[in-house]
Order: structure tokens, then C-alpha cells, then sequence
């Protein structure tokens, strides 16, 4: 009712306003639109025009304002930090993830493809979401947590040097797997999924701790070729689909090989927002800008309409004397009646 209200009193006032400045220029009639001293007979309807114009203007206006605020509140509310669900990526960073063996076509390094998997992960999900991202090699390093930007998450994935915070040596995946573990125990009850990409190639692991309250769900994520090794560091290195269904056993999650075909759509559940099918028409939103953008439109080409075609009253050029090059002055007349 707000947009109406404020829309009927802008109406009132810019027609009380219209009726005083047609009392007030009926005075110089004559001086301003010539010796009828009226204006043409079209322009009476313009009073009434400009305050529909103002009250489209306002409506649309008020109608803005109250979907901001009220959008702002749903924010406030649905995005608050308790009840926002945490998608916390756990990426393997270490010298194996380099080696050219992973995609469908077997011609993408390992840390190409977890890349590739985590774009799509982003593109599939919405809603009241906290991002973070956890680097390992020989230790874990916590790169973004609770970022609301999935920029952020890109950026990392997309060769941000994390490597070289880190000391060399060979990769420990159950000491890296517990560090993320313990970064991630003290989020509320049930909010968090855990999401491990890695090619599985490790010293033998440690024990791996038990999952925390707050993580509801882990996915690991295999990369690299299952079948066939690539030599590094003296020996040879390949997905390790053994190790690691052990470590989603070891906290009761799931195993999935991601090499040549992406996490499927059902295994994110609630992550994954239905969008609605698209209304017919336009929303309240769009009709308010519409109205603000009409009723502009018009009343700013009003004035250009009266002074083309609201008076007899045609202003000539001035005329120059050809011997003295002297300004004689404007010439005015109405159009269709002898000079005096």
C-alpha cells in the first residue's frame, strides 16, 4: 500500500500545483503564446499528463525501495553464518598433481582436471553457502574459509603458488586428511561437506580420525589415471583407487573417480537449488522500473513539445545588415497573421 499512498499524494500535489500555474499564466496569455492568448488546444491535457508522469515516477520509486529492504532482510536472515552450509575443498598440491595423465583424453595434468571438477561443482551449486579451500603437500594450509565469494575458490584452483609455503618432502594424505578434519570441528553440528581431491599417492597413511559432528558429509575425489603409473620420484604414480575408497571408509564417505567423468549432480543433494521455471510477464520489480522509466521518459519531452508546437509564437533568426554588419534584431510574428 506504501507505493500506492506515496503515488496518490505526489498526484494530489502536482495537480494542485498544475491548477496554480494555469491561474498564474492565463495572466500573460498574450506575451506567452501570442496575441490568442492561449496556448494550443492540445496542451490542456498536459497538466493532468505531467502529474501522472510524477506519480508513475514515484510508485515506481517507493515499489524499489520496499523490494530492497525487503530483500536485504531475507539476507539477513538466511544468510547469517549459524545456518549457512560450508563446501570446504581439500586439494592435493603436491608434485604428482603435475603429471599429464588425467581428462577424458588422458592429455590434462591431475590438477587441470581437479580444476575442471571443482568449476563444475561451483556452476551446480546456490544458496546460503560458506566457502573453503585447504592446500596440501607436506602440510595443510588453510587458503579461504568462510568466503562467501566462490571467486575465491577459482582463484586459488586456478595456480595460485601455494607450493612454495610449504617445505619439501613427500606427501602425507592421512596427516594432511586430520589437519582438515581439525580445521573444520568446531563449525555448527551437520553444516559442513568435506570435498578431498587427490590422486591418492602418498607415504603410508596415518590413522585418520574419526569424522566430526560438524561435517555431514565427505566426497574424495580421485584423479589421475587409475591403470596406468607415471614415473616420479622414483617410482611410478597413479591414481590410488584403493587408498583411497580407505580413507572415505575411514569417514564414512564416498569414493568417486572424477578423472574422466564429473561428481554426479545427485550425489550434492540439498546443495544443488531447483531454479523456478521462468514467469511469463513482467515482476513487480521490472513494472517498477518500467513506470519510472515512462514516466520520466514522457515528462521530460513535454517541454520539448511545447516549444515546437505549443504556440503560434516562431522566433526568426536575427538579421544582419549587409553594409554595417549590425544585429537588427529578432523578428517575432504569429504565424498566419500580418506584421505590425
Amino acid at each position: 500500500m506504501i507505493p500506492l499512498q506515496s503515488a496518490l499524494a505526489v498526484l494530489l500535489l502536482a495537480l494542485l500545483a498544475e491548477w496554480l500555474h494555469v491561474r498564474r499564466i492565463r495572466v500573460v496569455g498574450r506575451l506567452a503564446f501570442g496575441p490568442a492568448g492561449r496556448a494550443h488546444r492540445w496542451t490542456s491535457v498536459l497538466p493532468v499528463l505531467r502529474s501522472l508522469c510524477l506519480a508513475a515516477f514515484a510508485w515506481g520509486l517507493a515499489t524499489l525501495i520496499l523490494l530492497k529492504l525487503a530483500a536485504a532482510g531475507g539476507d539477513g536472515q538466511k544468510g547469517s553464518n549459524k545456518d549457512a552450509t560450508r563446501l570446504v575443498f581439500v586439494g592435493d598440491l603436491s608434485p604428482s598433481m603435475y603429471l599429464v595423465d588425467a581428462g577424458p583424453e588422458g592429455k590434462q595434468t591431475r590438477h587441470a582436471r581437479m580444476r575442471e571438477v571443482v568449476e563444475a561443482i561451483l556452476q551446480r551449486v546456490s544458496g546460503n553457502l560458506r566457502f573453503g579451500v585447504i592446500g596440501f603437500w607436506t602440510e595443510s594450509v588453510p587458503v579461504v574459509m568462510e568466503a562467501r565469494d566462490p571467486e575465491l575458490v577459482r582463484n586459488v584452483f586456478n595456480g595460485l603458488p601455494l607450493t612454495y609455503a610449504m617445505p619439501l618432502g613427500q606427501t602425507d594424505l592421512g596427516q594432511a586428511i586430520n589437519a582438515a578434519v581439525k580445521l573444520v570441528n568446531d563449525f555448527p553440528p551437520g553444516s559442513t561437506r568435506l570435498v578431498i581431491f587427490t590422486d591418492g599417492d602418498s607415504v603410508n597413511l596415518v590413522p585418520i580420525l574419526p569424522r566430526p559432528k560438524s561435517v555431514k558429509e565427505v566426497f574424495v575425489l580421485g584423479v589421475g589415471n587409475p591403470r596406468k603409473g607415471t614415473f616420479i620420484d622414483g617410482h611410478q604414480s597413479r591414481q590410488e583407487g584403493d587408498t583411497l575408497r580407505a580413507v572415505a571408509s575411514a569417514l564414512n564417505g564416498t569414493y568417486y573417480d572424477v578423472n574422466e567423468k564429473h561428481l554426479p549432480t545427485t550425489a550434492l543433494g540439498d546443495l544443488v537449488v531447483t531454479m523456478p521455471p521462468p514467469r511469463r510477464g513482467l515482476s513487480l520489480e521490472e513494472l517498477a522500473v518500467l513506470a519510472m522509466a515512462v514516466g520520466a521518459g514522457i515528462f521530460a519531452l513535454i517541454p520539448v513539445a511545447l516549444e515546437f508546437f505549443g504556440t503560434d509564437w516562431k522566433v526568426a533568426r536575427p538579421e544582419r545588415d549587409p553594409e554595417d554588419g549590425v544585429v537588427n534584431g529578432t523578428r517575432a510574428r504569429e504565424v498566419g497573421s500580418p506584421a505590425r
